[in-house]
């Protein structure tokens, strides 16, 4: 009799790899990590958003697009894009969401944010929930989501705070991480205007073995 395939949980640099990019059967279960540690801050991201009918919302880096059709819900006639750089989550979200791109209320895009496949002006909010830790060059990020954002647009950062990001065991690796001061002066260095911050307390969650209390930011900026 065969011995007994023991399962190895991956490593910090594993998980952190993950994390930038998932691919193959890790990086499923990875993706549904990842809804239920970001959940909270998808709901409150969405509670804050001024969506109004027939708006564009963009959504980078949006996983398996598990929360997609809450967008859909926040007005009429909403048009909800989506861009991810992995292939795998553009396949899942995809599947995930076969009805609401039959019906043209959903499209998706297997591309990166420093490059979009957008025209300029063409979005009234865009967001990204804990993504920007791995743009390596952010102003070329921010360069384009000031480009396809409307006028009088809103870019809405969802990022854990510097001290609870450097508690993770996997934010050694590959993992750029911001206090409110440093984003803000990306962001007014590409051109946006106004920027407010909400510090957000979050549900204390089970990852990487251990439990964590959170606090996040949620910075708002305008075009």
């Amino acid at each position: 009799m065969s011995a007994a395939k023991i399962q190895i949980p991956p490593t910090p640099d594993v998980i952190a790899k993950q994390l930038r990019k998932p691919t193959g059967m890790l990086g499923k279960k990875v993706a549904e990590k990842m809804n239920e540690s970001n959940g909270f801050l998808y709901t409150y991201a969405l509670s804050q958003m001024d969506i109004s009918d027939h708006d564009a919302v963009l959504e980078i880096g949006f996983g398996n697009g598990k929360f997609f059709s809450t967008i859909a819900k926040a007005a009429k006639d909403v048009t909800a894009y989506g861009l991810d750089f992995s292939g795998l989550m553009v396949k899942l979200a995809t599947k995930n969401n076969a009805a609401a791109i039959k019906e043209k209320t959903l499209q998706l895009y297997h591309a990166n944010s420093d490059a979009m496949p957008f025209a300029d002006d063409h979005f009234n909010t865009i967001f990204c929930i804990n993504v920007i830790y791995f743009w390596e060059h952010p102003s070329a990020h921010l360069k384009e989501v000031y480009r396809v954002l409307k006028p009088g647009g809103k870019f809405y950062t969802l990022i854990r705070t510097k001290e609870s990001m450097l508690a993770m065991p996997f934010t050694p690796f590959g993992f750029t991480v911001y206090d409110k001061p440093e984003w803000t002066k990306l962001l007014k260095e590409n051109g946006f205007g106004a920027v407010k911050t909400t510090a957000v307390k979050e549900p204390e969650i089970f990852t990487a073995g251990n439990n964590y209390a959170l606090e996040s930011l949620c910075i708002v900026a305008e075009k």
